[in-house]
């Protein structure tokens, strides 16, 4: 590592996970490789100017995904990579329908604000009955409904999100003005189901017609959980590989 790539103090990404894509590019490309010592927190803190907790939290991001491994009293190495498993990519809509030559666009269905269930509340951390905004969208490639998308979003009643806003295709742009609550990373979760009568309905095909179903809770910085939803992907039109884990 040599430093080269730098830290944007005035962007919206915190600075750890800023950090933590730097040192997984460098593993991915192959300047750290299997078994190399990585930087230690003091190294990279006068590196890149940060905080000994900054550079920490980003070695701990590192750690939960599995790129590398901490080893008591003699630092942190770069892992060793899991072939008998992988983590399923799930593409971004837009740029797949990009790549497959067609026209993507996003239609809002319908939004309202609900109070939250006790699932609702356990999912993003709130409080049961508390207000959150609740959409559906259909997202749609060549003019053909192909996606079914669900969500819950936490209410912030000083930065009341727009309609126009809501139905955009972009789930990473939803809190674009509110620093604060812009999404930094996802767990997601993806199972196969069927269709629903309404899903089916929506989308075009039939109940009972296999599909993916991708849940996602989506969090802000310092883990603040601000998305909940699942998105149901027609089976006929999509499949999803497998490769090594990815951050």
């Amino acid at each position: 590592m040599d430093g080269g790539e730098k830290i944007d103090a005035g962007s919206f990404t915190p600075a750890y996970f800023q950090l933590a894509q730097i040192i997984h590019g460098e593993i991915m490309s192959g300047e750290l490789r299997a078994g190399d010592r990585v930087p230690s927190e003091n190294e990279l803190s006068d590196r890149y100017g940060l905080s000994r907790m900054t550079t920490r939290k980003a070695i701990g991001v590192l750690t939960d995904e599995g790129f590398v491994r901490p080893e008591k009293g003699k630092g942190t190495f770069v892992s060793t990579p899991r072939v008998d498993g992988g983590m399923f990519l799930i593409p971004d809509f837009h740029e797949e329908m990009r790549e497959q030559g067609v026209e993507s666009e996003v239609r809002l269905l319908g939004v309202k604000v609900v109070r939250a269930g006790q699932v609702q509340a356990d999912r993003l951390g709130t409080r049961k009955g508390e207000r959150v905004i609740y959409l559906e969208r259909i997202l749609e490639g060549g003019g053909e409904p192909l996606v079914f998308d669900r969500k819950y979003l936490l209410l912030d009643r000083s930065q009341p999100l727009l309609e126009a806003e809501l139905g955009h295709g972009l789930t990473a742009d939803l809190f674009a003005d509110v620093p604060e609550m812009a999404p930094v990373r996802a767990d997601l979760s993806l199972s196969a189901t069927t269709l629903t009568a309404r899903e089916a309905r929506l989308l075009d095909s039939r109940k009972g017609a296999a599909a993916f179903c991708m849940e996602q809770l989506i969090y802000a910085v310092n883990d603040r959980r601000v998305i909940w939803g699942w998105m149901i992907y027609r089976g006929d039109r999509f499949n999803f590989n497998s490769s090594n884990r990815l951050l």
